[in-house]
Protein backbone atom coordinates (compact mmCIF):
# COMPACT_ATOMS: atom_id res chain seq x y z
CA UNK A 1 0.00 0.00 0.00
CA UNK A 2 1.47 3.35 -1.02
CA UNK A 3 1.49 6.50 1.08
CA UNK A 4 -1.07 8.03 -1.29
CA UNK A 5 -3.47 5.13 -0.67
CA UNK A 6 -3.08 5.63 3.07
CA UNK A 7 -3.66 9.37 2.73
CA UNK A 8 -6.81 8.84 0.67
CA UNK A 9 -8.16 6.43 3.29
CA UNK A 10 -7.52 8.54 6.39
CA UNK A 11 -8.36 12.07 5.26
CA UNK A 12 -11.95 12.93 6.10
CA UNK A 13 -14.20 14.51 3.46
CA UNK A 14 -14.38 17.70 5.55
CA UNK A 15 -10.57 18.02 5.70
CA UNK A 16 -8.66 20.20 3.28
CA UNK A 17 -5.36 18.74 1.97
CA UNK A 18 -2.58 21.37 2.23
CA UNK A 19 0.69 19.58 1.34
CA UNK A 20 2.63 16.32 1.41
CA UNK A 21 6.41 16.46 1.85
CA UNK A 22 9.23 13.96 2.21
CA UNK A 23 12.94 14.33 2.77
CA UNK A 24 15.22 14.97 -0.20
CA UNK A 25 18.77 13.97 -1.09
CA UNK A 26 19.51 17.25 -2.89
CA UNK A 27 22.29 17.89 -0.35
CA UNK A 28 24.29 14.91 -1.63
CA UNK A 29 25.86 16.96 -4.44
CA UNK A 30 27.30 19.54 -1.99
CA UNK A 31 28.65 17.27 0.74
CA UNK A 32 32.12 15.75 0.04
CA UNK A 33 31.58 13.13 2.78
CA UNK A 34 28.60 11.82 0.81
CA UNK A 35 30.78 11.65 -2.34
CA UNK A 36 33.32 9.46 -0.56
CA UNK A 37 30.60 7.23 0.92
CA UNK A 38 29.04 6.90 -2.54
CA UNK A 39 32.31 5.74 -4.11
CA UNK A 40 33.31 3.47 -1.21
CA UNK A 41 29.93 1.70 -1.14
CA UNK A 42 29.83 1.34 -4.93
CA UNK A 43 26.87 3.73 -5.23
CA UNK A 44 24.71 1.93 -2.66
CA UNK A 45 24.91 4.82 -0.15
CA UNK A 46 22.82 7.34 -2.14
CA UNK A 47 20.17 4.70 -2.82
CA UNK A 48 19.94 3.80 0.88
CA UNK A 49 19.86 7.50 1.82
CA UNK A 50 17.12 8.15 -0.74
CA UNK A 51 14.91 5.36 0.62
CA UNK A 52 15.55 6.40 4.21
CA UNK A 53 14.37 9.94 3.49
CA UNK A 54 11.57 9.26 1.00
CA UNK A 55 9.76 6.67 3.16
CA UNK A 56 8.93 9.19 5.86
CA UNK A 57 6.07 11.31 4.58
CA UNK A 58 4.44 14.30 6.24
CA UNK A 59 0.91 15.30 5.26
CA UNK A 60 -0.71 18.55 6.34
CA UNK A 61 -4.46 19.07 6.29
CA UNK A 62 -6.43 21.88 7.85
CA UNK A 63 -7.02 19.66 10.93
CA UNK A 64 -3.89 17.57 11.52
CA UNK A 65 -0.29 16.76 10.67
CA UNK A 66 -0.02 13.11 9.62
CA UNK A 67 3.31 11.25 9.74
CA UNK A 68 3.63 8.07 7.65
CA UNK A 69 6.79 5.98 8.07
CA UNK A 70 8.06 2.65 6.83
CA UNK A 71 9.19 0.77 3.76
CA UNK A 72 7.89 -2.78 4.24
CA UNK A 73 5.33 -1.95 6.90
CA UNK A 74 3.63 1.38 7.51
CA UNK A 75 3.13 3.30 10.74
CA UNK A 76 0.79 6.28 10.79
CA UNK A 77 0.82 8.90 13.53
CA UNK A 78 -0.98 12.20 13.65
CA UNK A 79 -0.99 15.42 15.59
CA UNK A 80 -4.13 17.51 15.85
CA UNK A 81 -3.08 20.99 14.71
CA UNK A 82 -4.57 22.81 17.68
CA UNK A 83 -2.17 20.82 19.91
CA UNK A 84 0.97 22.16 18.18
CA UNK A 85 2.65 24.74 20.40
CA UNK A 86 5.83 25.57 18.49
CA UNK A 87 7.70 24.96 15.26
CA UNK A 88 11.20 25.93 14.19
CA UNK A 89 13.54 25.51 11.24
CA UNK A 90 17.27 24.90 11.17
CA UNK A 91 19.66 24.68 8.22
CA UNK A 92 23.36 23.95 7.85
CA UNK A 93 25.41 25.70 5.17
CA UNK A 94 25.01 22.69 2.86
CA UNK A 95 21.26 22.71 3.55
CA UNK A 96 21.06 26.38 2.56
CA UNK A 97 22.90 25.67 -0.72
CA UNK A 98 20.56 22.78 -1.50
CA UNK A 99 17.40 24.55 -0.23
CA UNK A 100 16.74 21.89 2.41
CA UNK A 101 16.17 22.17 6.12
CA UNK A 102 14.95 20.48 9.25
CA UNK A 103 11.66 21.42 10.86
CA UNK A 104 10.98 20.73 14.52
CA UNK A 105 7.34 20.57 15.66
CA UNK A 106 6.45 20.50 19.37
CA UNK A 107 2.99 19.43 20.50
CA UNK A 108 1.09 18.70 23.69
CA UNK A 109 -0.22 15.31 22.57
CA UNK A 110 1.37 11.89 23.12
CA UNK A 111 3.45 12.20 19.93
CA UNK A 112 5.43 15.01 21.54
CA UNK A 113 8.07 16.44 19.22
CA UNK A 114 8.44 15.59 15.54
CA UNK A 115 11.68 16.30 13.68
CA UNK A 116 11.19 16.55 9.91
CA UNK A 117 14.61 16.03 8.26
CA UNK A 118 15.91 17.43 4.95
CA UNK A 119 12.64 18.98 3.80
CA UNK A 120 12.73 21.01 0.54
CA UNK A 121 11.75 24.69 0.94
CA UNK A 122 11.69 24.41 4.74
CA UNK A 123 10.66 28.01 5.44
CA UNK A 124 7.66 27.77 3.10
CA UNK A 125 6.61 24.41 4.58
CA UNK A 126 6.98 25.64 8.17
CA UNK A 127 5.08 28.85 7.43
CA UNK A 128 2.19 26.89 5.89
CA UNK A 129 2.18 24.64 8.95
CA UNK A 130 2.23 27.65 11.32
CA UNK A 131 -0.68 29.28 9.50
CA UNK A 132 -2.72 26.09 9.75
CA UNK A 133 -2.07 25.45 13.43
CA UNK A 134 -2.80 29.09 14.28
CA UNK A 135 -6.14 28.89 12.44
CA UNK A 136 -6.92 25.52 14.08
CA UNK A 137 -6.31 27.02 17.54
CA UNK A 138 -8.55 29.99 16.75
CA UNK A 139 -11.28 27.70 15.42
CA UNK A 140 -11.16 25.51 18.57
CA UNK A 141 -10.74 28.48 20.90
CA UNK A 142 -7.51 26.99 22.24
CA UNK A 143 -5.10 29.23 24.10
CA UNK A 144 -1.46 28.26 24.67
CA UNK A 145 -0.33 29.20 28.16
CA UNK A 146 3.36 29.87 28.45
CA UNK A 147 5.31 29.66 31.66
CA UNK A 148 7.07 32.91 32.46
CA UNK A 149 9.58 31.06 34.64
CA UNK A 150 10.05 33.56 37.47
CA UNK A 151 11.07 33.11 41.06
Amino acid sequence: MSNYDIIRNIINPDEEFIWNVTGSIADIKYNPVYWVLTIVTLFIFPIALYYKRIYRSYVLTNQRLIIITGIFSKAVDEIELFRIVNSSTDQSLIDIWSNLGNISVDSTDMTGSVYMRKIPNPHFVRDALRQQYTMARQKKGTVVLESLGGA
